[in-house]
């Protein structure tokens, strides 16, 4: 009941005002969009997945992550449980006369389809209580060798300020990722070859305290874990 009211909690929170705000600035342009967007390229890259490939961007958003693997070549299904969620990516769609496609699903039980080369599952997994459920519905769509593109929030998001907020005001599911957790589940869903990588840093000024700071993270994210940076996985699914 809890999982079924936190999904209630994310369609309703896209109320129209919300998505009206939402359509004037289409991504935010925020430096973590390109930073990410590099990690993901680069996994892309590292993996061999070809020009062309099909790609489904499973819990897509309001899909900037679908239209820049458009953009790149690829062809591309984004799916999101929010209804509005893929009205504002379609409408982006079009402006941008990408043939990104977009359908209404739940990730944890994604509708039949053309067995895809890849999956991205960005910033999405840790909206779900059902973990190995979503797994297991990626490994349903994916092509024999194909490859899950995983970047998601560690642990230490569930104690964030902003995770707090989120759930308190929203009612969102807001829980971190376990790295040992999500690796056995990859696993015991058909999964196999986990490569961990590593996002760079956001740009920033100044060469004392700024550069202190980010110089932290990447040690901190290469040994452990660290805020402000996600957990980068890809993984293939076995014949």
């Amino acid at each position: 009941m809890a999982e079924e009211a936190h999904k209630r909690a994310e369609i309703e929170s896209r109320t129209p005002e919300f998505m009206a705000h939402e359509a004037t600035k289409p991504f935010g342009w925020s430096p973590a969009h390109f930073v990410e967007w590099a990690t993901i390229e680069h996994m892309i890259e590292a993996v061999a997945l070809p020009q062309g490939a099909s790609i489904i961007d499973v819990g897509c958003g309001a899909g900037w992550t679908s239209l820049f693997l458009a953009e790149a070549g690829y062809r591309v299904l984004g799916y999101d449980l929010v209804p509005a969620n893929i009205e504002l990516a379609r409408r982006r769609a079009a402006m941008w006369h990408s043939r990104a496609r977009f359908k209404v699903a739940d990730m944890e039980d994604l509708p039949t389809g053309d067995p895809a080369d890849a999956a991205l599952l960005f910033d999405a997994l840790h909206h779900s209580a059902e973990q190995p459920k979503v797994l297991s519905s990626i490994a349903g769509r994916l092509k024999p060798g194909g490859w899950l593109l995983l970047g998601e929030a560690s642990w230490l998001h569930r104690y964030s300020g902003e995770a707090r907020h989120v759930h308190k005001e929203r009612g969102w599911l807001e829980r971190g990722i376990d790295l040992s957790g999500l690796k056995a589940d990859l696993t015991a869903n058909g999964f196999a070859e986990p490569r961990r990588f590593f996002q760079p840093t956001r740009p920033y000024e100044g060469r004392g305290r700024h550069f202190a700071w980010q110089l932290s993270r990447l040690i901190a994210a290469n040994f452990w874990v660290a805020p402000q940076a996600h957990l980068w996985l890809a993984a293939r699914r076995e014949a």
